[in-house]
């Protein structure tokens, strides 16, 4: 370990290990520093192994001594590694530790192993070739050989991405790569455990088919096989056996989840429908009715997105959908991001309700492919290889806006007028990465919304397709930049707005955050306990999240409500009361907090109390469906035959949460307990679930009672139209379309007064079911 290369191996990894754990996340033990490590650490060992190897002499030269030190090389130097983070927590703080340690073993530090062994074997070859004088420039050919490996880990993976579903990878070098920056909990699971059986099976037919090789130069590569002894045989046979061990894991890749390709994600799932232009995959045990509807959904939504983009996409799009966020992990890599490639016109989501919250702006990023640049047809430099991700994900919001309450341009403003609206041109970089995605996916379509409006969607394009924005519009980003803001000064923006823009926007992105992976872990760990009523073990897992993040706000609010419902009910009341009148906590969770006061006010029937706290909440918040909520249970708490159906609905008690069944059975008894022996609001409320679960044409007809009315709140006058217009777009019922179109465009829209981001989305979809 004393000689030149290998003492320049340990400068080199704990400069470059030091300087990198400088960057967000990478200080200290995890995944960011263990995958710096496999792309680092395991190619400075080959090269120097390789170039120790290839100059070998007398006993040094034994392909075991070579391989030998290889190894050796590879522990000490993922040492050096470790030491270097452990150093950086120092300063900025240990996140965890035994399990940082197990998955740095896992993937980097098995990783520089195989890098020292590969290197052994890269320096033997060059050694042999060197000594048949078919080799000249030695240290050269053995730095390129030992490089060649780790080299195309990388080209078999970039490989797999481009011509597979996957976004994830699997190395010998670096380990894993999860292949999503928004999904914060990192788990491998077993399939990590696997693929490093098969690394320890390559190492262990590695050194001992080693230990039965001799030096002769005489031979071809200079080595011969000994099989003199019983030992040396049984050696061999046991080198035969793991590497057939190795290839074994190699070959089962796929089902060991490694990798995935189209057809296994196709055998996987089960079921296909095609129509005129879309084909979608999905989950084989689907309703039949459920699987039309993902089929028709996604004709009507490319539709629309290529009329909103003045663009036709591929002939044929694939929309893959799987059975929950655990199924799309498993098998193409990404949990809760919704995934598009638009060089395979492919789309990956989640089953989710017609229509698809989030069909739209997949699709929106490969029909965008049709204008984009470079092999993966997106939006970028050097020929699109550089992504622009503010560009990309701008137009495909711009493409298939949301229907939250606000649009993207008063969401906008809020900003402006709370002062965190960054400058566009760094929205339009790589600094989008740098804020939390909702901030930057809002500013980002709010800007390129703007751009369709005052330019046209053709300039639009030929920026994406690589165009010089500046040179489109004869404007510098300087003069952009202000011309956003002064457009966004006449966008009407409700009394509130500000104060949920600070608790929507405010929370810093992944790489402004403390311990992210761990903490959302526990916390999905905690939240999983509370749904099981595993109480004291939520709460347990919710002081851990605090102790590592005090500003994570959900943390507090659960383990705060657990408590008032499960544990110490005074404790818990007092820190949601506290939670609640913070001014440094955001709105959106000091709301929440209310909201659990009101509830456990409910429950214990202290009713005037709960409705003046629903009464409040729903007169300040701008979230269409939490307003309508509160207005739900204020209602109850002023209506006996009421209040027993919303509170099994709604709330449970505290013994059991909220019972679809027992709702039901409450919401049949309603209507019969009242003076008219009827009750829009429960038809509403019986329509809504009808819906929501796919019985469309029992809940047609439900919703069509409630229409008849009187409804009590304008807000739930126009969920029922919404849920309605639902109902007729999956029945194709065009007539019903129409209508509810002419009410809410005639002189009485019942959305007049709301904001405009739900009558839109309403429109819009109404739209795209008469196409």
């Amino acid at each position: 370990m004393r000689r030149p290369p290998f003492m320049r191996t340990a400068a080199f990894v704990a400069v470059a290990m030091g300087g990198v754990g400088f960057l967000p996340l990478f200080g200290g033990p995890g995944y960011e520093h263990a995958l710096a490590t496999g792309l680092i650490v395991p190619s400075a060992c080959a090269i120097a192994t390789a170039l120790d190897a290839a100059r070998a002499e007398g006993d040094e030269r034994a392909p075991l001594a070579s391989l030998g030190r290889g190894v050796v090389l590879g522990l000490a130097r993922a040492t050096v590694s470790m030491i270097t983070a452990l150093l950086h927590v120092l300063r900025v703080g240990l996140c965890e530790l035994w399990g940082a340690l197990l998955y740095f073993v896992l993937t980097a530090a098995i990783g520089a192993v195989m890098g020292g062994a590969w290197g052994a074997a890269a320096g033997e070859l060059t050694g042999a070739l060197a000594a048949r004088g078919r080799v000249r420039r030695t240290r050269l050919v053995a730095a390129t050989l030992a490089l060649a490996a780790p080299i195309a880990g990388v080209v078999v993976s970039v490989y797999r991405f481009r011509s597979s579903p996957m976004i994830f990878a699997f190395d010998p070098f670096v380990g894993y790569f999860s292949g999503t920056l928004y999904d914060t909990v990192i788990d491998a699971g077993a399939s990590l455990l696997t693929y490093r059986l098969g690394s320890l099976a390559t190492l262990a037919a590695a050194l001992l088919g080693a230990s039965v090789l001799e030096r002769d130069d005489a031979r071809p590569f200079g080595l011969v096989l000994d099989l003199r002894s019983n030992a040396t045989r049984a050696r061999a046979a046991l080198a035969l056996a793991a590497g057939a061990a190795s290839v074994a894991v190699t070959l089962s890749g796929a089902a060991l989840g490694h990798h995935s390709t189209t057809a296994s994600i196709v055998r996987d799932l089960g079921a296909e429908k095609h129509g005129a232009r879309c084909d979608v995959v999905y989950p084989s045990t689907t309703r039949e009715q459920e699987a039309r509807l993902l089929l028709k959904d996604c004709e009507e939504q490319l539709a629309a997105v290529e009329q909103r983009l003045g663009a036709r996409g591929p002939a044929r799009v694939r929309a893959f959908f799987f059975r929950d966020d655990a199924d799309k992990k498993r098998l193409m890599g990404a949990a809760h991001t919704y995934i598009a490639k638009p060089w395979r016109e492919e789309v990956y989501l989640q089953l989710g309700g017609y229509p698809h919250a989030v069909l739209g702006h997949e699709l929106a990023h490969v029909v965008a492919g049709s204008f984009g640049r470079g092999a993966f047809r997106i939006a970028g430099d050097l020929g699109g290889y550089l992504p622009n991700p503010g560009l990309i994900e701008g137009v495909a919001v711009f493409a298939a806006p949301d229907d939250e309450d606000l649009t993207d341009a008063q969401w906008a403003r809020a900003m402006m007028q709370i002062g965190i609206l960054p400058p566009m041109q760094r929205v339009f970089s790589l600094g989008f990465l740098g804020d939390a995605s909702a901030k930057s996916y809002t500013l980002a379509g709010a800007f390129i919304s703007w751009m369709g409006e005052r330019w046209g969607t053709e300039v639009v394009r030929a920026w994406y397709g690589g165009g010089d924005v500046v040179a489109l519009t004869g404007k510098t980003w300087s003069e952009l930049d202000a011309a956003f803001r002064e457009h966004l000064g006449t966008v009407d923006l409700p009394e509130e707005a500000e104060s949920f823009a600070r608790a929507k926007f405010s929370r810093p992105g992944v790489f402004g955050r403390k311990c992210p992976h761990l903490v959302d872990a526990t916390r999905r760990d905690a939240d999983v306990c509370r749904d099981t009523q595993r109480y004291d073990e939520a709460i347990r897992l919710y002081d851990e999240v605090l102790a590592k993040d005090a500003l994570d706000h959900a943390s507090r609010h659960w383990r705060a409500q657990t408590m008032r419902r499960h544990g110490d009910r005074e404790k818990g009341r007092s820190e949601l009361e506290a939670l609640a009148s913070r001014e440094d906590v955001p709105r959106t969770w000091r709301d929440r907090a209310e909201e659990a006061l009101a509830d456990a006010d409910f429950i214990d029937g202290e009713l005037e109390g709960a409705r003046r706290r629903y009464e409040a909440l729903a007169a300040r918040s701008l979230d269409e469906d939490n307003a309508r909520t509160f207005e739900v249970k204020r209602l109850a708490t002023a209506d006996p035959p009421a209040r027993e159906a919303i509170q099994a609905l709604l709330l449970g008690d505290d013994k059991r949460g909220p019972d679809v069944f027992l709702a039901g059975t409450a919401l049949g008894r309603w209507p019969a307990a009242t003076p008219e022996g009827r009750s829009p609001l429960a038809s509403y409320l019986v329509g809504r679930n009808l819906v929501q679960r796919g019985f469309y044409e029992k809940g047609a007809a439900t919703l069509e009672d409630a229409l008849a009315g009187p409804l009590p709140t304008p807000r739930i006058v126009r969920e029922t139209l919404r849920q309605r217009a639902v109902a007729a777009c999956a029945l194709d019922d065009r007539a019903a379309l129409a209508r509810l179109r002419s009410v809410i465009e005639g002189p009485d829209d019942p959305f007049r007064g709301a904001s405009g981001g739900r009558r839109a989305s309403t429109l819009r979809m109404i739209g795209r079911c008469l196409r």
